[in-house]
């Protein structure tokens, strides 16, 4: 008898200690609660399939390089671009990634014809110093380089083709690829180790 009520007691305290409160009425559910509530992940989030270039941190004798993370955003041209231009996220900006973009860039409009993305953007391009111009439209062109169906960039100011510069310096107003910034994208490939001669 005296184990019964035993066990009787502990599942009541259980249960007890499980239970959540029932509000009588409905109620407002406070900001800094409403984040767990199945929020959909955003641009920001660093996963899904698909992918944006943000400016890694380099040392003062190392020349700035692009690297890739996820994003968790639709695979359409705008849905990428729009996560690109919003930024690293706080953890990618601890990690010390940023973005060459400037502030207040808008997308107006992303049409794939053929294999040539045009991207119509708002001009805010014009405090950027050369060097960082073309980072930031190396950062578009990679990113859009990800997107499916995508070999070239035709950006475009306010729907107004221009010159922009490539990888050497050059500028160009015809659509720009991925070849015309050599090196300016983190190599994917593992750091190998020297091979042994036969002296070693």
């Amino acid at each position: 008898m005296r184990r019964i009520l035993t066990s009787v007691t502990c599942v009541a305290l259980s249960l007890a200690g499980c239970s959540i409160e029932v509000d009588e009425t409905a109620r407002p559910v406070p900001e800094n609660e409403r984040g767990q509530l199945g929020e959909q992940p955003t641009g920001d989030e660093a996963t899904g399939s698909n992918r944006v270039f943000l400016l890694a941190p380099a040392a003062v004798d190392q020349e700035a390089r692009l690297r890739s993370v996820r994003r968790d955003v639709p695979s359409d041209a705008e849905g990428i671009l729009n996560s690109l231009i919003d930024g690293p996220n706080s953890a990618e900006r601890e990690a010390g990634l940023s973005s060459n973009l400037p502030d207040g860039l808008e997308l107006n409009s992303a049409r794939l014809r053929g294999r040539i993305l045009t991207v119509s953007v708002n001009d805010v391009f014009g405090e950027l110093t050369s060097d960082a111009l073309r980072i930031a439209v190396a950062q578009l062109v990679a990113t859009s380089n990800e997107i499916d169906g995508v070999e070239s960039l035709r950006l475009q100011i306010d729907n107004e083709n221009q010159v922009w510069p490539i990888g050497n310096g050059q500028n160009t107003d015809r659509p720009l690829t991925i070849y015309d910034y050599p090196g300016f994208v983190e190599s994917s490939q593992p750091a190998y180790p020297a091979i042994p001669t036969a002296n070693s």
